[in-house]
């Protein structure tokens, strides 16, 4: 055990001394300014009691990514923008913990946190040597069970050393979209779909900003669509989005005249389709 914590703590060290030295072009940054206290977190979600990771649902944080950027504790991130300390480390939610140590109260630090980790719908697009906060690549998929709600967190000019976890709180990244469905009718309705339409699926984000790709969807091109068999009493209202049913959508604003949320239904054995077409501009 005190081999792997040795060399563990001596990777530590030596990256230390490399990513410092580069943002701060100081050959005193070395061994002897680290502490013996590892970097640890503990996540939260902004305006929630609970973790959640989809919005309204309630699912814990399984894991999240962190890079980290460290300079003089006299500089401030806004200035400094410097590249990684570390880069995008895999933390368990459970124990919070990093295998990095504070680097001492000569130096400020610098973490920028997203969940979930390991998802295909998302990555990094940023290299850990480019400077100013990581960029993040989000394409929405077609999938509903598998969109999902992408968290980011910035805490910025913490000082070196710290016997606390770091607190991160997420914020939610996308724009939850659920559907209740209402039969004003004398006659049963069957449910059949609901597509939501003209959206931007792709984009990158970074900072608070997001660069949208101009591709949107449609009811055959990835298409945010609700496959349903669900039959609507007369006078009754359903909830057709469930529990695992709900869009997850990129921030943006639909266009007034967007042929935007497409419903086909089933009555007294007839099918019909409705569209609604938006009157104004949407932001999402």
């Amino acid at each position: 055990m005190d081999k792997i914590f040795s060399f563990n703590k001596f990777m530590a060290l030596a990256m230390a001394a490399t990513f410092m030295h580069g943002c701060t072009q100081d050959d005193s940054a070395d061994g002897n300014a680290m502490t013996t206290d590892m970097i640890s977190f503990a996540p939260t979600v902004k305006g929630s009691t609970s973790i959640g990771t989809r919005a309204s649902q309630t699912m814990s944080i399984k894991s999240f990514g962190v890079s980290c950027s460290a300079y003089p504790a006299s500089d401030s991130y806004a200035n400094a923008e410097c590249g990684s300390f570390f880069f995008d480390d895999h933390i368990d939610a459970a124990t919070g913990k990093s295998d990095y140590f504070w680097p001492g109260s000569r130096y400020r630090l610098s973490f920028f946190a997203y969940t979930p980790y390991g998802s295909e719908a998302l990555s990094i697009a940023s290299a850990k040597t480019d400077l100013g906060m990581p960029a993040y690549s989000y394409t929405v998929p077609t999938d509903i069970a598998k969109q999902i709600d992408f968290m980011t967190c910035n805490v910025l000019d913490h000082i070196g050393t710290s016997t606390e976890p770091v607190k991160l709180t997420f914020s939610h990244r996308c724009t939850d979209i659920r559907f209740t469905a209402y039969n004003q009718g004398t006659d049963p309705i069957t449910l059949k779909s609901i597509a939501v339409c003209g959206v931007k699926y792709k984009g990158t984000l970074k900072g608070d900003s997001w660069t949208l790709d101009p591709e949107v969807n449609s009811v055959t091109v990835n298409p945010f669509l609700l496959s349903s068999s669900t039959e609507i009493p007369s006078e009754q209202s359903v909830d057709a989005t469930g529990t695992d049913n709900h869009f997850m959508m990129l921030p943006q604003t639909v266009a007034k005249g967007t042929d935007f949320i497409v419903v086909k239904t089933t009555e007294n054995g007839v099918d019909n389709t409705y569209t609604y077409t938006l009157p104004d501009d949407l932001v999402l």
